[in-house]
């Protein structure tokens, strides 16, 4: 019987007994992609030992002593079966063979990791759940080996069985035994983005040192998304690392400070991005669906050290059925004020003529929906490339519009922005603010879209610095608009104080609100479209009209939601759903509060809840970022956290691994 096979021997039909891990590595060492060597010791070794220790019965009669809904039976059956396991002696022959194979790898310090095998389908990934152990010496090989058999057997790993229904079926282990890559850079990568779901788009996420920093959740990643077609980086954020975990001079890993010059380089060069995403897509096509990835560079060379299917995508959307007809995808959900979104969907809506007469061929390009949830914004993206195409047709045809877009900004900005520093305005002083950010939203979308054009886009156009620079500076425009607004409506009708979100720009203007059932209305639902408030329309009523598609949310039933780390940790609780800030005192003392995303105004109630979870956001925004100052456990990016939980449903947050099981429904 063969205990020990190398990558080269193993291919993707070999999950059985390599794991998924195992026959992924010895796939993509057959297809040519950059694997570090190494071999799996295959489940029929687990199996060997378990039947030469006499194991399996007693094992089998505490796993039937688990009850998934109580997590003291997981617990106290995984300390068992854990103990059994690693105080029993491997076979001398299993043990002879392991450290003739390591030695064959002449490689010095090696990773030694869990392989499922019943690891990594397209619903069921056992990322995070078994136990690896890097930098591992022949002193330490056997007895990490045993900790993988091990760790099939840890309250996770027994908990995530029951979750996907596999309790029934038999599991083993295979353990992967891999050189190490002492990287310079690390980190992960999808050859889909997670969170927009655009087949057109992979990301990259990197940083210095070894990637179980970024797994962990312990360093914020440089990210780099990266079109497939045409091939170009489309979008990057590059965070400053403080500091890098490394091999230790004893073969343990150890955190090493970076200097401030170190910390703030980018992780990869452009060039080098784009390298990788080449292996990344040669990795997609040889499997023929969307794979997440972990991969390291060493000297001058890539590494791949994982690949897995992507589990978490909703099914791709057939354009055919379309018809042809511009799709309004979701952007985002967010408790803006009407006054606000109003002057949002005017600007959009059309282009000033100072560009250029035409109208928009596809109106009305965005489409606001308010409801319980806050507000949504729909986004039609081929109205974004017809106004991409005509601003770079306008500034090709004068040298000198965007000096006049950048001139007009800055100027527009400077009266917005001193209005802020009130903590209130009067009747006619808001009156006058609202044309002025109206005034000065005409040039923050131009500058937002010359800004956001790609080099192929601009055919040779160059956008200066400068513009970059304003694009920082005036990010917040909205967010403090909107709070100005608030406080001022507040002042202005104190008697309306519970629909200061649904007055519209008109009624502030004339000083006249309309009745009391109309704002209960709009505060329960409308839709802002092509200039039109429409408190009674549905979503198939727009479409019909403009002729347009909205992009409907895609949502299973389901017990497990996954997400992107925010930050690392663990929480259980009670989950509150807030949707603005009239709902904060729906947060208690350790409850899971659950938003489409967090804005500064909620902080009371992040400062009470255990744990995050958000629908939006990457590692910088503002949950991500709270969490880690506040030291509690987030998960980010999850897209329909919030159809998913309800108040009152008990969860139990898994940010080590971007993971929300729900324990017990409301």
């Amino acid at each position: 019987m063969d205990f020990i096979k190398g990558f080269e021997q193993i291919g993707k039909g070999d999950a059985a007994t390599a794991g998924g891990k195992g026959a992924s590595l010895g796939e993509m060492t057959n297809a040519g992609i950059p694997v570090p060597p190494g071999f799996v010791i295959l489940s029929s070794a687990f199996e060997h030992f378990l039947d030469e220790t006499n194991l399996n019965t007693e094992i089998d009669t505490i796993l039937h002593s688990v009850d998934q809904h109580e997590m003291g039976t997981v617990e106290n059956a995984s300390a068992k079966i854990q103990a059994l396991i690693l105080n029993a002696k491997m076979p001398d022959d299993i043990a002879a063979t392991v450290q003739e194979f390591y030695k064959k790898l002449d490689a010095g310090y090696v990773a030694v990791r869990s392989s499922a095998t019943a690891e990594d389908s397209a619903s069921a990934a056992w990322a995070g759940q078994l136990d690896s152990f890097l930098n591992t010496t022949e002193e330490t090989l056997l007895a990490n080996v045993q900790k993988c058999w091990a760790s099939l057997f840890t309250p996770r790993a027994i908990f995530y069985r029951y979750e996907k229904e596999l309790h029934k079926t038999k599991i083993s282990v295979a353990v992967v035994v891999q050189k190490m890559v002492q990287s310079e850079v690390s980190g992960i990568a999808f050859s889909v983005h997670p969170v927009t779901e655009d087949y057109n788009q992979l990301i990259i996420e990197g940083g210095f040192g070894l990637g179980e920093a970024i797994v962990s959740g312990s360093v914020t990643p440089d990210s780099y998304v990266i079109e497939k077609t045409p091939r170009r980086i489309i979008d990057k954020s590059i965070t400053y690392q403080s500091r890098a975990l490394w091999r230790a001079a004893n073969g343990g890993n150890e955190w090493r400070e970076l200097s401030e010059e170190e910390g703030n380089k980018p992780a990869l060069s452009d060039e080098q991005a784009l390298a990788l995403a080449e292996i990344i897509l040669r990795i997609e096509s040889h499997y023929g669906f969307p794979c997440d990835i972990e991969w390291a560079y060493e000297a001058g060379t890539f590494y791949i050290t994982q690949s897995r299917p992507i589990t978490t995508l909703a099914p791709k959307t057939d354009a055919n059925n379309l018809a042809n007809r511009p799709l309004y995808k979701k952007t985002f959900a967010r408790d803006f004020t009407l006054a606000i979104i109003e002057i949002w969907e005017r600007v959009e809506a059309m282009t000033p003529k100072s560009w250029t007469q035409e109208r928009f061929p596809f109106t009305p390009y965005i489409v606001f929906e308010r409801s319980e949830k806050g507000v949504s914004a729909f986004f039609d993206e081929q109205g974004i490339q017809w106004l991409k195409n005509h601003l770079v047709a306008e500034a090709q045809k004068d040298p000198d519009f965007i000096a006049q877009v950048e001139k007009k900004l800055r100027e527009t900005y400077a009266k917005v922005q001193n209005s802020w520093s009130s903590p209130a305005l009067s009747h006619e002083e808001l009156v006058e603010f609202l044309n002025n950010l109206e005034a000065c939203w005409v040039w923050f979308e131009a500058g937002w879209w010359l800004w956001e054009t790609t080099p192929e886009e601009r055919e040779g156009l160059v956008i200066p610095k400068s513009l970059y620079d304003l694009r920082d500076r005036t990010q917040n425009c909205v967010i403090e608009s909107d709070r100005l607004v608030r406080s001022s409506l507040e002042q202005i009708f104190p008697d309306a104080k519970e629909y200061i979100e649904v007055i519209s720009g008109a009624e502030i203007a004339s000083g006249k609100l309309p009745s009391i059932n109309v704002l209960e209305a709009r505060q329960r639902h409308f839709i802002l479209s092509n200039g039109e408030l429409s408190p009674d329309a549905d979503y198939e009523e727009i479409e019909s009209e403009f002729n347009i598609e909205i992009e409907k949310p895609f949502v299973t039933e389901t017990d497990l939601i996954t997400g992107q780390v925010g930050y690392a940790g663990t929480a259980r609780g009670i989950v509150r759903t807030l949707y603005s800030m009239k709902q904060m005192n729906k947060v208690q003392e350790r409850d899971i509060l659950v938003a489409p995303m967090t804005l500064p105004d909620i902080l009371p109630a992040m400062k009470l809840a255990a744990a995050f979870i958000t629908d939006e956001g990457g590692v910088m925004c503002h949950a991500a970022i709270v969490a880690r100052e506040m030291k509690k456990p987030c998960v980010i990016g999850t897209k329909f956290a919030t159809q998913i939980l309800h108040d009152g449903d008990l969860v139990e947050v898994d940010a080590d691994n971007g993971v929300v099981r729900i324990v017990k429904r409301a």
